[in-house]
């Protein structure tokens, strides 16, 4: 049984060949695909002048004075201030909103069969897809709107 690589899957053992060592049977796959692929062989020189640069690259150091100073500013600073909490009032009120909603989502779907389509929904069923955008786009936003009043509600202690 002959098998053979695509391209892609070349490029990925290849890639992979970086950071451990393939196989025996996968590096003769990847060796005879290499004989015959000029674009995949490219791919590998490509790689490995990659690699060599990188490697050659004298990165910098962090000088020890520097180093030294911001560890000692940071202990002096004390620990990093813990964001504010979400009062529980929102907690609890988002916990009766989205059980409310199951609810009423289950009862509205209840008669919804797969080959329904938007038209033949039901007010109810309509009201229920809306419903689910609007808690999807709420999920989605409700970070932000929450980190903004974390901010605006620093912002105003600090003053």
């Amino acid at each position: 049984m002959t098998t053979t690589l695509s391209c892609r899957d070349v490029e990925r053992l290849i890639i992979a060949s970086e950071d451990r060592e393939l196989s025996m049977g996968k590096r003769h796959l990847l060796e005879d695909h290499l004989r015959g692929c000029g674009r995949c062989k490219d791919f590998a020189a490509d790689r490995t002048i990659i690699r060599e640069e990188i490697a050659a690259v004298r990165w910098p150091t962090l000088p020890d004075t520097l180093d030294r100073r911001t560890r000692r500013m940071l202990l002096e600073s004390g620990p990093a201030p813990r964001p504010a909490a979400v009062p529980a009032w929102v907690l609890v009120a988002m916990a009766v909103i989205a059980i409310g909603t199951a609810l009423w989502l289950a009862v509205s779907l209840a008669d919804v069969t797969p080959d329904m389509t938007l038209a033949d929904l039901p007010v109810a069923g309509l009201a229920a897809i809306f419903i689910i955008i609007q808690n999807a786009l709420m999920l989605l936003f409700a970070p932000i709107v929450l980190r903004t009043f974390r901010a605006r509600r620093g912002a105003s202690e600090s003053t």
